[in-house]
């Protein structure tokens, strides 16, 4: 008998991360908070802290929607000066299946940043998992920030740019960077060395 969505809506995995306001909409101020996650095979949601019995669900993202799991970097030539010490990562996602079901481009990202390079691994582990078995998913990605007017790791004016950065390879025909490696070595804007080691800091 298939389990229902309800019946297995078990937390695979939770903690507290410092998130990244998306700024949905425009002109609205960029900020860091923390909120405690919990990863199910559904949903990723976020949490106020004050009161965990209690607590107020502040976000979900459906794991259906998610294009590519990887890690970020926020500070830097270019980037956020206002960003936390840690060890930063990005979910890029498409908020509507129905409404984007073919396109490889998050249609937002989700900038979050762990306590440590482990708990970091962990969470990408763990939401790639999850996510593995639906399409599509990108097969390049921005290392940096888009800051209103460009991105902060290639410099490119365009925010639909293609990413700098080729993405982990997922387990579906449709990911395959080898089928678009030409469109990323086409790309005209320098590309940033792939090295994670001082975790963004």
């Amino acid at each position: 008998m298939m389990m229902t969505e309800r019946r297995s809506d078990f937390v695979l995995k939770g903690g507290y991360m410092v998130k990244r306001s998306q700024n949905k909409k425009r002109f609205t101020p960029v900020n860091y908070k923390t909120r405690w996650f919990e990863l199910t095979r559904f949903y990723l949601s976020y949490y106020d802290i004050g009161n965990l019995e209690k607590r107020r669900e502040r976000g979900r993202i459906s794991v259906k929607g998610v294009r590519l799991v990887e890690p970020a970097l926020l500070h830097g030539e270019g980037g956020d000066a206002a960003a936390p010490d840690g060890y930063p990562f990005q979910v890029g996602y498409c908020e509507s299946d129905g409404i984007y079901p073919g396109t490889t481009l998050p249609q937002y990202t989700l900038y979050l940043v762990a306590d440590s390079e482990k708990d970091r691994a962990e969470w990408i582990s763990s939401i790639r998992k999850v996510c593995e078995e639906y399409s599509p998913k990108s097969f390049s990605y921005h290392l940096g920030l888009w800051l209103g007017r460009k991105w902060s790791c290639c410099r490119s004016l365009n925010r639909r740019a293609l990413g700098c950065q080729v993405a982990t390879v997922w387990p579906e025909y449709n990911n395959n960077p080898s089928k678009h490696i030409d469109d990323l070595h086409k790309l005209t804007v320098p590309t940033t060395r792939r090295s994670f080691g001082d975790g963004g800091r």
